[in-house]
């Protein structure tokens, strides 16, 4: 039995996410932990939406059985992550 892996366009958006959190997080933990920690929490928030991501992506892919259709609405949910992120969403 072999695993096959292709990536989609939302599963790799996903996957950049997490790891820009994590490397964020572990760059900045000094500044993020200081006073009450209220930053870690904040990073594990968006770890938990970056988690979102991917299961979004798998009900997708699951719905979904063209690719190209499937690539095109994870497009769409990773457009309107991006700017739910960066207008007065998850970081106002």
């Amino acid at each position: 039995m072999t695993l096959k892996f292709k990536p989609s366009i939302l599963n790799l958006y996903a996957l950049l996410f997490l790891a820009a959190c994590i490397g964020f997080t572990i760059y900045n933990y000094t500044q993020l932990s200081a006073g009450e920690g209220w930053g870690i929490v904040g990073m594990i928030g968006l770890f938990g939406f970056g988690i979102l991501l991917l299961v979004i992506d798998l009900v997708i892919r699951n719905i979904f059985k063209n690719k190209m259709t499937a690539n095109l609405i994870g497009l769409l949910v990773a457009v309107l992550a991006t700017v739910l992120l960066f207008s007065k969403g998850l970081c106002s």
